[in-house]
């Protein structure tokens, strides 16, 4: 590793680097990156003159980024390892590594942290879980040492299962006002913080004790009091909204946690002595559900003072004993404390290693140890120097995927490699072999990182794939192909479930992604180009008049959609009102004269506003039709016959009494009396016939369907005069449906 120009890099790329390469830390083997938080990487590693494992936590570069800052973190870093108490797990060492980054070592626990139990039902736990946390928290306040991050991750178990306080390592001296992030920064985990450190105020003890309150909630509840992906949003949560009510059974911590947990620090406990004893009370408290068992101090206080002096020495001397008893349980709690601890849990890393068998989105996917070798094992480049120079590069780079050093460090990683054997060798079968086995390794970083959706990194290696592919002009290669079938299938499988579900949003985030991830249109065909379509047979077209469809677009023609129910009395008097249409003549189609003066108004019975109106021409319906066409801007019409056929799926043939249709008897019923087609389109047959479109110029006009006075035989009214209205006939509209109309794209 030292042979490598590490020295060089910026603090970005060394921060990428640790998640890529093992550090070489003198005294210590390191293993395998643990995890990665906000200000460090933790790993495992093994000590070597002791043959013990530790945790050893390197900070980021980018969190320390000047010399200044690195020795206010060295500097506290020893104020913590200074803290000695059977509930804080210590520091054995700070130092810095050949980088230049500093680094301290804990011991190594590896049973779990609070987070990971369910104690809602164990309040004895619980309550022992917190006496532990205080009194580390106290010892911790009393050496002028703020935690600043307790919450239960940094709550883990040693291997006697006792909880101990972790994660030292953003705290903060009372002592030294300056602070390593600097004015203004809040650090801690939102969840937990509270609200002056949320600000990014100076805080002192009583900010761990708000912590300590939010905790105590999520262990008695199993979540936290407030939860917001947004983390202003949670930081004025905590700074504003009161703390949830506990359910009744927990009640009796109500006033624990409300003070633990004030808006303001002076109101909450002044010490974790006190909030001890608060905790306390509760121990003594009963039990919602259960007896008294432990009298209340006052309680005995009372009870004493009524003894005589007798008893009070029989209860002193029981006093004593108690007293004794405990002390000496305590003592023996404290020498049995835990001397390792485990790495707090990760945060999300933004370049991840995790072993083979799982591989991680990473643009520098790291190996195990067990492939790494780093107890014996020198850098390729050391172990050849006989080699010529493109043998040498050849071997470094099959050397470098077997440790899965693809992509970095940069300039030391197996695509340099490759690359400089292409330079030095020239078209070889070896390089395009080990070109094949690079692709091959990357494949499941690549899958997993389109996986979790992770495109940035996805992208990034891409553009690796690219650059290799170009410098060793791989367009033939198998592996190359696999690997880019998997990116479009994985884009392809986005489109279809967007397609699947009709949602537009992630149909175009989907092409999105396609686009950012430089894979081409034609690629992803037919699901690129293919639009949702919104509309179905059956399906009511959005607008101010519901339509219908009833006959889908296809081969480039419009579907049709037509109204549900004729258009009734209450419709036309909207449009006699806003145009002064006067009303027609109005006659009965069965009969020769009409001498009763009718409209539509008044068609000779009674009607109701949902009735289909009658008594209109078809000069009247189309001037209805223009009307509605310009009051919504769609283009409605009267119906060809063939049209109100496929609308309305009428029998051909029909007559009253037959196929089901019932004739009214005298006038009109309600337009959607009928039962709906399974279209959703009510019939009129029985009812009123209607208008069709298809006749223009026509003297004798057909009708369709059938009407009321139908259920009185007849041999008139098959054809009539389109110039006058008929009692008994009626209309409605329909409208073409273009594509757009029923796909979004």
């Amino acid at each position: 590793m030292s042979s490598l120009p590490y020295q060089d890099l910026s603090p970005a790329e060394l921060d990428e680097l640790l998640s890529a390469v093992l550090p070489e830390i003198p005294g210590y083997r390191v293993v395998r990156l643990l995890g990665r938080g906000g200000m460090s990487y933790v790993y495992l590693g093994i000590e070597e003159a002791l043959d013990r494992q530790v945790a050893i936590k390197v900070i980021s570069p980018l969190a320390l980024n000047d010399e200044v800052s690195r020795h206010r973190f060295e500097k506290e870093a020893r104020t913590i390892a200074k803290l000695q108490h059977p509930g804080i797990v210590g520091i054995h060492a700070v130092g810095r590594m050949e980088w230049g980054l500093l680094y301290y070592v804990m011991p190594y626990l590896s049973n779990g942290h609070i987070g990971k139990r369910d104690l809602r039902h164990d309040q004895a736990r619980i309550i022992g879980v917190l006496r532990a946390l205080l009194g580390a928290l106290d010892y911790a306040h009393a050496q002028g040492v703020v935690h600043r991050d307790v919450k239960a991750e940094n709550v883990l178990f040693d291997q006697n299962d006792r909880p101990m306080l972790t994660d030292f390592g953003i705290a903060t001296s009372r002592r030294d006002r300056s602070r390593m992030t600097g004015a203004g920064n809040a650090i801690g985990s939102w969840g937990y913080m509270a609200p002056e450190q949320a600000r990014g105020e100076l805080v002192d003890g009583r900010a761990d004790l708000y912590s300590v309150g939010v905790l105590t909630f999520e262990m008695l509840t199993g979540r936290l009091p407030f939860q917001n992906q947004d983390t202003v949003a949670l930081a004025l949560m905590h700074a504003m909204d009161p703390v949830p009510a506990l359910p009744q059974d927990r009640a009796h911590w109500q006033g624990f946690i409300d003070r633990a947990m004030a808006k303001m620090p002076e109101a909450r406990f002044a010490s974790a002595r006190e909030m001890l004893l608060a905790l306390d009370r509760i121990a003594l408290a009963p039990r919602p559900s259960e007896p008294a068992r432990t009298m209340s101090g006052e309680h005995l206080i009372q009870r004493l003072r009524t003894l005589r002096p007798a008893a009070w020495l029989t209860a002193a001397a029981v006093l004593l004993l108690v007293a004794v008893l405990v002390s000496g349980l305590w003592y023996r709690s404290s020498r049995e404390a835990p001397t390792v601890a485990a790495a707090p849990q990760p945060a999300t890393p933004l370049v991840a290693q995790v072993a083979r068998p799982e591989p991680s989105s990473a643009v520098v996917p790291a190996m195990s140890s067990d492939d790494a070798g780093f107890d014996d094992a020198e850098e390729a480049t050391e172990l050849l120097p006989e080699l010529p120079p493109g043998e040498a590069a050849l071997m470094t780079a099959a050397e470098q995927i077997r440790r899965h050093r693809l992509t970095q460090p940069a300039g030391a990683s197996a695509i340099d490699s490759l690359l400089e054997a292409r330079r030095l060798l020239g078209p070889d079968a070896r390089v395009t072999a080990q070109a094949e086995r690079w692709i091959s390794t990357l494949h499941p970083y690549l899958g997993k990182a389109l996986q979790e959706r992770d495109d940035t990194s996805a992208s990034t290696l891409l553009a690796h794939v690219e650059r290799l592919e170009s410098g060793l002009s791989l367009q033939d290669s198998q592996a190359l192909g696999e690997l880019r079938d998997s990116v479009t299938d994985a884009l392809r499988a986005d489109l279809r479930n967007a397609l699947a579900a009709k949602d537009l949003s992630a149909l175009r985030a989907a092409r999105a992604r396609a686009g950012a991830l430089g894979v081409a249109a034609d690629l992803l065909e037919p699901e690129y180009s293919q639009p949702i379509i919104t509309g179905r047979i059956g399906a009511t077209l959005a607008g101010n008049t519901p339509m219908v469809i009833v006959r889908m677009p296809e081969n480039g023609q419009p579907g049709l959609a037509v109204m549900p129910a004729a258009v009734t009395r209450q419709q036309y008097a909207a449009f006699a009102r806003a145009t002064g249409r006067e009303a027609g003549q109005c006659r009965i189609r069965t009969a020769v004269v009409t001498v009763r003066t009718r409209n539509w108004q008044e068609p000779g019975f009674a009607q109701s506003a949902d009735h289909p109106v009658v008594c209109v021409s078809l000069a009247d319906a189309r001037a209805y039709a223009v009307w509605l066409s310009q009051r919504d801007g769609v283009g409605y019409r009267i119906p060809a016959a063939a049209e109100w056929r496929v609308a309305t799926t009428a029998p051909a043939n029909a007559s009253c009494e037959t196929a089901g249709v019932r004739c009214q008897g005298e006038g009109t019923a309600a337009a959607t009396t009928a039962e709906k087609s399974a279209q959703g389109v009510y019939s009129t047959l029985g009812n009123v016939r209607e208008w069709p479109g298809d006749c223009a110029g026509c003297r004798d006009h057909p009708l369709l369907g059938l009407g009321w006075r139908d259920a009185t035989p007849s041999r008139r009214g098959d054809q009539v005069n389109p110039e006058s209205g008929y009692d008994d006939v009626g209309f409605r509209l329909v409208r073409d449906v273009p594509r757009e109309a029923v796909e979004q794209r």
